[in-house]
């Protein structure tokens, strides 16, 4: 399979859910409204000032040509309000200058980077993180619009290599493989700073990066590795697991494609889910279609098993096995678990992420083994031994990709929040796999845990964004005040819109339906009356 070079990025900025939907006033989504504040102590809060900047085309282009912490800037343009932006020529809805750079740490590195600078600036800094094998840097305009039309000034790379339809830029490439796992975003931070002190005369005051998916692994990345990078992040469905997570989506490929028609569960997932459904919904107290904690669903795919000599509305023996493993998890003959299991209630995205001819995981997989793995083009999954094959990805790429030590004390000890957020029906990355890095970093944490960590599961939400429940909350809005307020949210509230699209145009979004998120290990029930679309009729427990 190949993968659309802005497809991976789009498929981590559907979360841009939460930076391109910042600008769209609700009262669901207002950060005012959406965010709780515990009794938690934190740093004092620091004013934000505002520098307001003139705009000035002319001081943005003498930026052109200029060294910025060593690098030489490549391009600088100045951007008026109403110009086309590309991928999809939507007007430009803020005056900014637009900064580019090529940071080569290496003699094979070429990282291209795009730092966009408003002209009234709020004296804040965000980054944001790409998505699949790529970075944001081909959908710049969506990835940061939203951020800087609120004054912040933002920056997004490539991962050190354009946006592809596979990962071959990886083949026989270890330092753009680097550049990729872990280098990018770290120089980005740097040289975003740089040039934003060089173009306003003033330093950040505060800055943060968010991410999700790929971009929720560049998040932990950045903490793990440089905690004086950023002073909060939001991580949201990390692939900081990625080795393992390849692993899986290799396994699933190899199982799918031992099926006799490579499609042939896909037909049977409606019915999968309406047995879920059956057993599971109304758990919270409220039959809506959405499962509020699919860890605790007490589910056995053997209820929908054919009987002798049935086809039809049912699962054979084979297709059993596939479903009881996407389930379970993926483990070596041994019993280690390589990857957590699906939950239930998520059989609805399994064709378009582990389950179809064309599903992008074990499409990923293929790549990352093919490319990062073995160097070998013609790798296929008949040769996938998944004790064999994790181990030597795991030594061959997993210090440059994995983000999984969990002491984050050198970041939080600088006065680091990280608000880590998970849709419950993702397909592509398991929610168990969050939880569980979520739960052993707040024992390495110890005391800081508390006033410096939260994690918000989201029932419905599909992988980053979409799906069936309510997806989009202003996380940034919400990291930004708890940093300022040193209060940490202990409920959110978020949103389904009609008409997603329509905040990308510019337009007011329609809310639908909204649903309190509540810090885990709480999540929303029903409290008995009102309509059950509106977050004010549940309660975190």
């Amino acid at each position: 399979m190949k993968i659309s070079p802005t497809l991976g990025v789009l498929m981590s900025l559907a979360a841009v859910g939460s930076l391109a939907l910042t600008g769209c006033a609700t009262p669901a989504t207002s950060s005012s409204a959406s965010v709780q504040p515990s009794q938690a102590s934190a740093r004092p809060a620091k004013a934000a000032a505002v520098e307001a900047a003139t705009g000035d085309p002319q001081r943005c282009a003498a930026l052109a040509g200029r060294q910025i912490a060593g690098t030489a800037v490549s391009e600088a343009r100045y951007y008026s309000v109403g110009e086309p932006m590309k991928p999809l020529n939507l007007p430009n809805r803020v005056d900014f200058c637009m900064v580019t750079f090529v940071a080569k740490p290496t003699a094979a590195s070429a990282i291209k980077i795009e730092v966009w600078l408003p002209n009234a600036w709020n004296r804040k800094f965000v980054g944001v993180g790409g998505g699949g094998f790529s970075g944001s840097y081909a959908v710049s305009s969506i990835a940061l619009t939203p951020a800087v039309s609120q004054g912040y000034a933002a920056v997004v790379t490539d991962a050190g290599h354009d946006a592809s339809d596979d990962a071959a830029w990886a083949l026989g490439q270890p330092d753009k493989i680097a550049d990729y796992g872990y280098r990018s975003n770290h120089i980005a931070a740097e040289l975003g700073k740089a040039v934003s002190q060089a173009y306003y005369g003033a330093g950040v005051e505060r800055a943060y990066f968010k991410g999700c998916s790929n971009g929720g692994r560049d998040a932990l990345m950045l903490a793990q590795r440089y905690p004086a990078d950023y002073d909060a992040i939001v991580v949201g469905a990390p692939a900081h697991r990625f080795t393992d997570l390849m692993s899986s989506f290799a396994q699933y490929g190899q199982m799918v494609e031992a099926l006799p028609a490579i499609d042939a569960l896909a037909p049977k997932l409606a019915m999968l889910r309406e047995a879920v459904l059956v057993r599971c919904d109304d758990r919270d107290g409220l039959k809506d279609g959405l499962i509020a904690e699919p860890d605790k669903c007490a589910f056995d795919p053997g209820e929908v098993a054919c009987a002798d000599g049935q086809t039809e509305n049912c699962l054979t023996a084979q297709e059993l096995a596939l479903v009881r493993t996407i389930y379970r998890g993926v483990s070596t003959p041994d019993g280690r678990q390589v990857m957590p299991g699906l939950s239930p209630g998520s059989e609805y995205e399994w064709t378009n992420w582990v389950a179809g001819a064309k599903a992008g995981g074990p499409g990923m997989g293929r790549e990352f083994f093919r490319n990062m793995v073995y160097s070998d083009p013609s790798w296929s999954f008949g040769r996938f031994d998944v004790a064999r094959d994790s181990a030597a990805a795991q030594a061959r790429a997993g210090s440059d990709v994995d983000a999984v030590d969990t002491d984050l004390r050198p970041f939080l000890r600088r006065g680091g929040k990280i608000l880590f957020h998970h849709g419950w029906d993702d397909a592509a990355i398991p929610p168990a796999s969050t939880i569980g890095y979520f739960e052993a970093a707040s024992r390495s944490a110890g005391g800081l845990a508390d006033t410096s960590m939260r994690l918000f599961m989201m029932p419905g939400v599909a992988h980053c964004s979409d799906g069936k429940g309510p997806d989009y909350v202003d996380f940034l809005g919400a990291l930004d005040t708890w940093v300022e307020t040193g209060q940490a949210p202990d409920r959110l509230v978020a949103a389904k819109h009609q008409n997603r699209l329509s905040i990308y145009t510019g337009q007011t979004p329609t809310v639908v339906r909204t649903r309190p998120l509540c810090a885990w290990p709480r999540s929303a029930s029903y409290s008995g009356s009102g309509s059950g679309d509106d977050a004010a009729n549940f309660v975190c427990r």
